[in-house]
């Protein structure tokens, strides 16, 4: 069996206060080890101006030894906002970029894009590579997005990402591997060919993942309830359930030629490292690659 050649990237969001922070540090200080493509920052990435914001991006990519990739949405400013914060970026030698619709902040909860800004994606991406990115990466969903009307319109909506110039994809987390494999192949056949990243969601907690997977609208299969029923949230217990679960779907996807896993790390470093350390030992032939 010829080897796969395995890529690790990560996401973080940027902490509150001074102790989330000092949590998060010394979890990029643990991920360093692993050679990560890239760090993938959720928008709002601290500081009160453009330069702040990069510096402290910079900053979190330097502790995790991977180029920061910061997160822009439609709904964090203006289209002068917007390329202001991108120039400060391109300035401070970051280029790569995740551009996302975002949530809007209307209380009846519906997107409602700005008037002053970008109306969906697809016009933010041509707009990034318009201003000099080197690499922007998409979101998609392997489940149907919960404001799609079906399946044949989320790819619509990501070819038309991918047509303004995305250079990846990076997926929403999904619990049901042949989900992700299917998708993975309707995108094939609708000739997106562009590398996709898939979302893995180390479960560290499973009420909470549950509560945010419904916000989300990321399923949570009736078979990952009865895994970590009955099981203390935090124990040791729930922690192998957790990495049992995250490694298994790892090696499924990598097997079926999915190769570059993008974990959501939620800012602690525990389950990741001990998710990569059971794929190690896992009876696959991969390796790691930087």
């Amino acid at each position: 069996m010829t080897a796969s050649s395995v890529h690790l990237s990560f996401e973080i969001f940027p902490p509150k206060t001074a102790a989330a922070a000092d949590v998060l540090h010394a979890a990029l200080a643990d991920l360093a080890a692993l050679q990560g493509r890239f760090l993938s920052i959720t928008s709002g990435a601290g500081g009160g101006t453009p330069g702040a914001s990069a510096e402290h991006a910079i900053s979190l990519g330097a502790l995790a030894r991977m180029p920061a990739r910061p997160h822009l949405t439609c709904v964090q400013g203006s289209r002068g906002e917007i390329e202001a914060t991108v120039t400060a970026y391109l300035d401070h030698g970051i280029t790569q970029f995740v551009a996302l619709r975002g949530d809007s902040p209307a209380p009846d909860g519906r997107y409602h894009p700005r008037a002053d800004g970008f109306t969906f994606p697809d016009a933010l991406v041509a707009a990034l590579k318009g201003w000099g990115a080197a690499d922007v990466a998409v979101g998609a969903y392997p489940e149907v997005h919960p404001e799609a009307p079906d399946e044949a319109a989320c790819l619509a909506y990501l070819q038309a990402k991918v047509d303004a110039g995305a250079d990846r994809i990076l997926t929403q987390y999904c619990f049901e591997t042949d989900t992700i494999l299917r998708w993975r192949d309707r995108v094939v056949a609708a000739g997106i060919d562009v590398p996709i990243g898939v979302g893995i969601m180390p479960i560290g907690h499973f009420p909470q993942i549950k509560r945010f997977s419904e916000r989300c609208g990321a399923g949570v299969p009736d078979w990952l309830a009865r895994r970590f029923a009955g099981l203390e949230p935090g124990s040791p217990e729930a922690h192998a359930v957790a990495v049992e679960i995250a490694a298994e779907q790892c090696a499924r996807l990598v097997a079926g030629g999915m190769t570059h896993l993008h974990v959501y790390t939620l800012n602690k470093s525990a389950l990741t490292l001990a998710l990569v350390r059971a794929l190690e030992a896992e009876p696959l032939a991969f390796r790691w690659a930087a």
